[in-house]
C-alpha cells in the first residue's frame, strides 16, 4: 500500500485507531526525545530499524515525527539539505509496492516522469538495475520508509514467497550501502518478528547496527500527548479527566491506539454536546464508554447502521475470514485480498466492499487500508489493531466461533485421514451428530479449508459416509427389533389360542360329566323299576313269561347305558388333565549523559575563571571551587547513569541475539552434522548469562534440551499410565508408575535401562491403577485402584503379597500419607474421604466421610492441618484433618472456573496454584490456609484440561501437565512477572501426571501414550553435557553469520 503526503484540513486533533500522518505533525506530541534519538542514529547508521510491540506508536513516530523533522531541519551527516521521501508498506508484494510508491512520488513532482515510466517498468528496473533509480534524486537525500516491515514475514507462505522476500531484502540492503551515503532506510517492525529476520543473510547484521527499541512513553509524555493537541485547537480538558485517562492507560504500551480512539470519540461527542467555553470532562469520557468499552460502543454503532441483515451477515463473514487458527490453537490475524475473502465467505465482492468501506472510514479505521485507497478485488484487507479482537465484544464471539470451527475441522480431517489409512473407524454419536451440525451451520468452502487441510471433500465424505453407515445400522437394529416384536406377538397369540382351546375342552368335559351323571341317575331309576316289575311278575304267575322277557330286555339296555356312562366319565377326566398340562406351558538515556557532561565542562570552565580572580577575592574563589567540584561529582554521577543505561541496552541486545541463536539451533534438523546445532545452543546459553538473562529462558532451554537429547522414554506399560511417584528422601532411588493395564512397576532411578520390577498385584486390582504414593520414609508404597481397592507394599520386600482392603466403590483419586506416616488418607471421585492407620499387615479404618461433593483432585496444606479438594461449580473444599467428620469449608472463587481439576500448595505454604478444566492456571496467596479473594493468572495457559500441578522439592520450580499434550514449567520466583513458561510438547497424547525428582533437576511424566518420560530440566547440566559432547568451536565465518562481526569472538568449548 502506498501513502501520499499531502496537507489536509482537520477538525479533530486525534486520529483514533489510524496512524498519525505527516499532515498531523503539528498535533503529534510526547515523542520529542525519541525523534531526537532517531535523527542521531540515522546520521551514522543510514539503516534504522525501529522495533516495538504492536500498538506502541512506531508508524506514527516515523510519519508524524521523524519525516517532518528531516524535511524542516537538516541532518549534519547528510550530503544534501533537500529530501526525497518514499513511504510504503510491503504487504504481500513488497517490490511491486515499492515500485508503485516510487511511481507516485516522482510522478507527482514531474508529470513527464509518470508518462515515461509505468509502475511495471519501475518494478523491472528494481529487479535488474536498482541503483539507477538514485539518478532520479537530483541533489537530494533519498529516504525510504518501510512501514510494518513484518508484513514480508506475515504474508510469506511458500518457497516462492521466501525467494521474493529475499530479493526485496537484498534490494533494500544494496540501496542503503550506496557509496555517496545519500540513501537512508527507515523501517518499523513488531518485536515478535525479530526471529524471522535471522533467516535472511545480512538482515540481522544491518538491524543490529541500526537497532532502536522504542521505549514506552512515561506519564508526562502521555499527558503531553493528551493535553497539547486540545490546547492547539483552542479547547481545554479538565485535570480530573486527564488524571483518569493516565490512570486507565497505566504503563501498557499497546493501549496508545485505544487512548487515541477514546480521545477522538470524546472530541466528537464534546463538539456535539458542549456548552460555551466548557472543557472536555469526565462526563464526556463516560458518555463514550471510557477506554474499556469505547471500541465496543463505536463498533456497535457502525454495525447497527448497516442497511440490512444481509450486510450484518457479510460483516461477520468478513471478520471471520481475517482470522486463522495459529500454532498452539491461538487466534491470528491474516490479511488477505478482497477476492480471497469472497471465496472463503461465499459473499459477493460488491457487498463485501460496501461493508468494509464503512469500517475503513477515517473516523472508524477498524480495517485497513484507509478509505482513501480505492477498493478493488486485489486490495489486501487487515484488521487495524490486534486489541480489537478482545475489546469489541461481538468480534470476540466471532473469533471464538471461527477458531472453534477451525479446530473442529482439523479434528474431522485428522479422523478422515486415519480412516482412509485404515487406522480409525467411522464416527458415531455424539461425535457424528456434532460433526453434521457443524457441517450444516458453517458450510465450509474449499478456500477456507485450504488454510488447514486441502482435502475438504474427503472430510465431508467421511461425515456423510459415517451418517449413512450409522443410519444403516439404526435401520438394521430397528428391523431386528421389529422381527423380535413380531415373534413375541406370534408367541403370545399362540399361547392365547392354546388357552382358548383348553377352555373349550374344559367346558365340553364339564357338559359331558353332567350328562354322565344324569344318565347314571336314570339307570338307577330304571333298575328300581325293573326290580319292582320282577317282584310283581313273581306274584303274577300267569304273566311271568311275558313280563320276564320284558324285564330281561330292560336289564340288558340298562347295563349298556351304565357302561357308556363310565366311558364318558373317563374321557372327561382325561380332558381336564390335558387342560392342566396346557396351563402349565405359558469425558528506553545517552543524551542525558551528554547534556550532563556539557554541564560538567561548563562548570569546570567557570571554576578556572574563578581561580584567576583568587588574588582579588580568595574567599569567593574557594566558594566557586567548591561549587565546581560539586558539579563535577554530579557530572560523574550522570556519566555513571549513562554508562549503566548503555550497558543495559547492550545487555538487552545481547539477550535478543542469544534468543535468536537458540531459535536457530532449535530449528536445525536433529541430523545436522558437525555439532552446529549444539554449538549454537551453547553460544546462546553463554551469551544470555553474560548479559544477565535468566538461565531458564524458554527458547534457550528448548535449544539445549533438543541438542543434548536429554529425554529418556520408558515403554513397559501396555495401556494408559495414569500415575507416578518418587521415593522421598535424599537417597530415594525408586520410581513407581501405575497404569490402566492393572500393573504397578518399580524402576531404579540410576539404572533406567534395567527392566522394572512388577509388583505382585491382586486380581481384583486388574481393572487399573489410578494413584500411587510412597509414605514419607519411602518404605511403604500405596496404590489405589479404579475399582476402589487399596493396597500397600513393603518396598524392601516388593515380591511379597500386599496388604489389601476394599475402601471405596469408585476410583481412588489420591492417597496422602499424613501425621508422620501414622495415617493414610484416601480420596475417591464420589467425594468419599477415609483415614486409615497402617498396622503391620493391615489397614485399620479410622474415619469414613461421604461429603456428597464431586472431587477431581486433593492436596494437604503445608502444616498438615487441612485437606483441599478441587470440586465443580467454582469450589474448593477445605476439610479439617483433626476431625474429618466436620462439615467442610466451601471456598468459592469465580476464577476457579467450572471445575478445579488440579491444585498444589507451595513447599513454604504461602501459595496455592489451581488449574481448571479450560486450561487456565491461577496463583493464590494463602493466609491461614485460605486463598485470597482474587488470584493472579499465570502466563502461558493450557488449551485443555489441567491434569496435574507440582512444585519441585526445593520450591524453585512449578510445573503443570494437561490433556493438550504439553507440560509447562515456571520459575517460582518469577511466577507472577508474566514470564512465559518453558513448554515441553513432544508427547503423543494426554499427559496424565508429573513429578520432580528429589534434586529438582529432572521431571518425570506419564500419559495416555503408554510411556513414562524422564527429562533433564537443569540448563546448567544440559550446558555441561553439551560442552562435553561437542568436538569443535564455531568458525569465524559461522560466528559472523549467526552472531555478528561487532561482537567479539568467544569459544564455546575452551581449549
Amino acid at each position: 500500500m502506498t501513502e501520499t503526503y499531502t496537507k489536509t484540513a482537520f477538525a479533530n486533533p486525534f486520529p483514533g485507531l489510524r496512524n498519525f500522518e505527516p499532515e498531523d505533525s503539528s498535533l503529534f506530541f510526547g515523542r520529542e526525545n525519541q525523534i531526537h534519538d532517531l535523527k542521531e542514529r540515522l546520521a551514522y547508521a543510514h539503516f534504522l530499524a525501529i522495533v516495538g510491540s504492536s500498538g506502541s506508536g512506531k508508524s506514527s513516530l516515523v510519519k508524524a515525527g521523524l519525516v517532518p523533522q528531516l524535511l524542516t531541519h537538516s541532518l549534519p551527516s547528510a550530503p544534501f539539505s533537500a529530501w526525497q521521501v518514499v513511504s510504503f508498506s510491503p504487504e504481500a508484494t513488497p517490490i511491486r509496492n515499492f515500485a508503485q510508491a516510487l511511481h507516485q512520488t516522482f510522478g507527482r513532482q514531474n508529470r513527464s516522469f509518470a508518462d515515461r515510466f509505468s509502475a511495471d517498468e519501475i518494478e523491472k528496473l528494481l529487479r535488474t538495475e536498482p541503483t539507477l533509480i538514485l539518478n532520479w534524486c537530483d541533489n537530494a537525500n533519498f529516504l525510504i520508509v518501510i512501514d510494518q516491515f513484518e508484513d514480508v514475514f506475515r504474508y510469506q507462505s511458500t518457497d516462492d514467497g521466501y525467494e521474493e522476500v529475499a530479493i526485496f531484502i537484498n534490494l533494500i540492503l544494496e540501496l542503503s550501502r550506496k557509496p555517496d551515503q545519500s540513501v537512508f532506510v527507515v523501517l518499523t517492525m513488531r518485536s515478535d518478528y525479530l526471529d524471522d529476520c535471522t533467516d535472511y543473510e545480512g538482515l540481522t547484521e544491518a538491524i543490529n547496527h541500526g537497532y532502536y527499541l522504542l521505549p514506552k512513553m512515561n506519564r508526562e509524555e502521555i499527558q503531553r500527548a493528551i493535553v497539547t493537541p486540545v490546547q492547539v485547537m483552542g479547547a481545554s480538558i479538565s485535570e480530573e479527566l486527564t488524571t483518569q485517562l493516565l490512570d486507565d492507560i497505566g504503563n501498557k504500551a499497546d493501549q496508545l491506539p485505544i487512548l487515541q480512539h477514546a480521545l477522538m470519540r470524546m472530541w466528537n461527542y464534546w463538539q456535539l454536546n458542549r456548552k460555551i467555553d466548557s472543557p472536555i470532562d469526565l462526563a464526556d469520557y463516560e458518555a463514550i464508554g471510557t477506554m474499556s468499552r469505547a471500541i465496543t460502543v463505536h463498533a456497535e454503532e457502525v454495525y447497527g447502521n448497516l442497511p440490512d441483515e444481509k450486510s450484518q451477515v457479510a460483516t461477520e463473514k468478513l471478520f471471520k475470514a481475517l482470522i486463522v487458527l495459529g500454532a498452539g490453537n491461538t487466534s491470528l490475524i491474516r490479511p488477505i485480498p478482497i477476492a480471497t475473502i469472497s471465496e472463503i465467505s461465499g459473499v459477493n465482492e460488491y457487498l463485501l466492499i460496501d461493508v468494509l468501506n464503512r469500517f475503513r472510514e477515517r473516523d472508524v479505521a477498524f480495517l485497513t487500508p484507509s478509505i482513501t485507497v480505492h477498493a478493488d478485488p486485489q486490495l489486501i484487507i487487515d484488521i487495524s489493531h490486534e486489541r480489537l479482537m478482545t475489546l469489541w465484544e461481538r468480534l470476540q464471539t466471532w473469533v471464538k466461533d471461527e477458531t472453534d470451527s477451525a479446530k473442529f475441522y482439523k479434528q474431522v480431517s485428522n479422523s478422515a485421514t486415519l480412516y482412509h489409512e485404515g487406522k480409525a473407524g467411522l464416527w458415531v454419536n455424539p461425535e457424528l451428530q456434532i460433526g453434521l451440525k457443524w457441517l450444516a451451520e458453517n458450510r465450509p468452502t474449499l478456500a477456507w479449508a485450504n488454510r488447514y487441510d486441502p482435502y475438504l471433500e474427503r472430510s465431508v465424505n467421511f461425515l456423510e459416509y459415517s451418517r449413512n453407515q450409522y443410519e444403516f445400522e439404526v435401520r438394521n437394529k430397528e428391523e431386528k427389533q421389529k422381527k423380535e416384536l413380531r415373534r413375541a406377538r406370534f408367541f403370545a397369540a399362540f399361547l392365547g389360542v392354546g388357552s382358548l382351546i383348553s377352555l373349550f375342552f374344559l367346558i365340553v368335559s364339564a357338559v359331558l360329566r353332567t350328562e354322565a351323571l344324569q344318565s347314571e341317575e336314570a339307570a338307577i331309576a330304571e333298575k328300581k323299576i325293573a326290580l319292582f316289575e320282577r317282584n310283581r311278575a313273581e306274584s303274577q304267575t300267569r304273566e311271568a313269561i311275558t313280563q320276564k322277557k320284558i324285564a330281561e330286555q330292560q336289564g340288558i339296555i340298562a347295563e349298556q347305558q351304565k357302561r357308556l356312562t363310565e366311558e364318558q366319565r373317563v374321557i372327561a377326566v382325561r380332558g381336564q388333565q390335558t387342560i392342566e398340562l396346557k396351563r402349565q406351558e405359558a469425558e528506553t538515556a545517552r543524551e542525558l549523559a551528554v547534556a550532563q557532561t556539557q554541564r560538567a565542562e561548563e562548570a569546570r570552565n567557570d571554576a578556572q575563571r574563578q581561580r584567576q580572580q583568587a588574588d582579588v577575592a580568595r574567599k569567593d574563589a574557594e566558594q566557586q571551587k567548591g561549587r565546581a567540584e560539586g558539579a563535577q561529582k554530579e557530572a560523574e554521577s550522570q556519566r555513571s547513569v549513562a554508562q549503566a543505561a548503555q550497558q543495559f541496552a547492550e545487555q538487552q541486545r545481547g539477550k535478543a541475539i542469544a534468543r535468536t541463536l537458540a531459535v536457530q539451533s532449535y530449528q536445525l534438523n536433529d541430523n545436522t552434522q558437525d555439532d552446529l546445532q549444539a554449538l549454537l545452543a551453547l553460544e546462546a546459553y553463554n551469551l544470555n548469562l553474560k548479559n544477565g538473562g535468566l538461565s531458564d529462558n524458554p527458547d534457550i532451554f528448548n535449544a539445549l534440551s533438543k541438542a543434548a537429547d536429554a529425554n529418556t522414554v520408558l515403554r513397559r506399560h501396555s495401556d494408559v499410565v495414569r500415575t507416578v511417584a518418587v521415593q522421598p528422601g535424599a537417597g530415594g532411588q525408586l520410581l513407581a508408575t501405575g497404569s490402566d493395564d492393572g500393573t504397578i512397576r518399580l524402576w531404579t532411578a540410576n539404572n533406567l535401562n534395567e527392566a522394572p520390577q512388577s509388583l505382585k498385584t491382586p486380581r481384583r486390582n486388574a481393572n487399573g491403577v489410578r494413584t500411587v504414593a510412597f509414605n514419607s520414609d519411602g518404605k511403604v508404597l500405596f496404590g489405589g485402584g479404579e475399582n476402589g481397592w487399596l493396597h500397600g507394599w513393603n518396598t524392601q520386600k516388593p515380591e511379597a503379597v500386599p496388604t489389601s482392603i476394599k475402601g471405596h466403590s469408585v476410583p481412588i483419586l489420591a492417597l496422602l500419607p499424613v501425621e508422620n506416616n501414622t495415617k493414610l488418607l484416601s480420596v475417591s471421585a464420589d467425594g468419599q474421604i477415609r483415614s486409615w492407620k497402617p498396622v503391620a499387615n493391615r489397614l485399620d479404618s479410622l474415619e469414613n466421610v461421604h461429603s456428597r461433593f464431586s472431587i477431581y483432585c486433593a492436596q494437604t496444606t503445608h502444616d498438615g492441618k487441612r485437606l483441599l479438594c478441587g470440586s465443580n461449580n467454582g469450589q474448593i473444599l477445605s476439610f479439617d484433618l483433626t476431625d474429618l467428620t466436620k462439615k467442610p469449608e466451601v471456598i468459592s472463587r469465580r476464577q476457579f472456573g467450572n471445575r478445579v481439576t488440579a491444585l498444589a500448595v507451595s513447599p513454604d505454604g504461602t501459595q496455592l496454584i489451581t488449574g481448571t478444566s479450560t486450561g487456565l492456571l491461577y496463583a493464590w496467596k494463602l493466609t491461614r490456609n485460605e486463598p485470597e479473594t482474587v488470584g493472579s493468572q499465570l502466563s502461558g495457559r493450557h488449551t485443555s484440561t489441567v491434569s496435574d500441578i507440582v512444585f519441585s522439592p526445593n520450591g524453585k520450580l512449578v510445573a503443570s501437565s494437561s490433556a493438550d499434550w504439553t507440560i509447562h514449567i515456571w520459575d517460582y520466583n518469577n511466577l507472577l512477572k508474566q514470564q512465559q513458561p518453558i513448554v515441553i510438547n513432544d508427547f503423543d497424547s494426554w499427559v496424565m501426571a508429573i513429578r520432580f525428582t528429589n534434586d529438582g533437576k529432572r521431571l518425570i511424566a506419564c500419559g495416555a501414550d503408554r510411556t513414562v518420560r524422564i527429562r533433564n530440566i537443569d540448563p546448567a547440566e544440559l550446558h555441561a553435557e553439551l560442552s562435553r559432547k561437542v568436538k569443535r568451536n564455531l568458525t569465524t565465518d559461522e560466528w559472523n553469520k549467526y552472531i555478528g562481526k561487532d561482537i567479539p569472538y568467544e569459544k564455546a568449548k575452551p581449549d
